[in-house]
């Protein structure tokens, strides 16, 4: 992503020892990785497992059976991620990465703000204890953006008639005291899927058939009349 496709660029009738035009090696790219089993393991798709390879587990869940307790968990680790991204922000120059990044450093403010707001229900003056930390995300171009549409004071429901419970404490001024007020809204839509990874000759992963790939669009055609009126989405669909 930060580098460029590294999708074959050979010929695909080289011999096999010579993987790239001219000998040239198209893998060499996970030489300078973060994650080797990207390419390794994965053949560069996606693996769940974290930024070190690390897989997922349900360890990272905690519960102290307090709730207050339970929602500054959350707030601080909403927090912690927020900072993270923003020095990821400055790990690369590439404008797709960093429009990326930058969004999700904007929601991460927005659940900071949803875990504060359920904090001052309950009665907790959680602000004397962990303020939301100042990280002056806002120099980046596209996080101003974002920050001047309000989308850190923005929730998203997926419920159709666009009742919410979370919306009941999700309301009122910011806990981050940017001057907005906080309000929920229906998901905006999203977009089609782009459809099965690309071939990748070099990581000896062709793809599917023509055959298996109608089998593959049937069977799905086939689940999507069978499950009827979705219950949940954006409005209208």
């Amino acid at each position: 992503m930060l580098d460029g496709s590294p999708r074959y660029q050979g010929s695909n009738t080289d011999p096999i020892d010579e993987p790239g035009a001219g000998g040239a090696t198209p893998l060499n790219l996970a030489l300078s990785g973060g994650n080797i089993h990207h390419w390794l393991v994965g053949a560069q798709g996606a693996l769940p497992v974290d930024a070190q390879g690390d897989p997922w587990t349900g360890k990272y869940v905690y519960d102290s059976g307090n709730l207050p307790l339970n929602l500054l968990y959350n707030l601080m680790l909403e927090s912690t991620g927020r900072l993270q991204k923003c020095r990821l922000y400055e790990m690369t120059a590439n404008k797709t990465a960093r429009s990326t990044i930058a969004y999700l450093i904007v929601r991460d403010q927005a659940h900071e703000n949803a875990y504060a707001k359920a904090l001052e229900a309950l009665g907790v003056e959680w602000n004397k204890l962990l303020p939301i930390p100042k990280t002056n995300a806002e120099k980046f171009p596209e996080v101003k953006t974002l920050l001047d549409q309000g989308l850190q004071s923005k929730q998203y429901t997926f419920s159709l008639d666009q009742l919410s419970e979370a919306g009941k404490i999700f309301q009122g001024t910011s806990p981050s005291k940017d001057g907005t007020t906080l309000s929920t809204e229906q998901a905006p839509e999203g977009i089609p899927f782009p459809g099965i990874a690309v071939e990748r000759p070099e990581e000896f992963g062709p793809g599917l058939d023509p055959e298996l790939m109608e089998l593959v669009q049937a069977t799905a055609d086939m689940e999507m009349a069978e499950s009827g009126a979705p219950i949940w989405g954006p409005a209208g669909t």
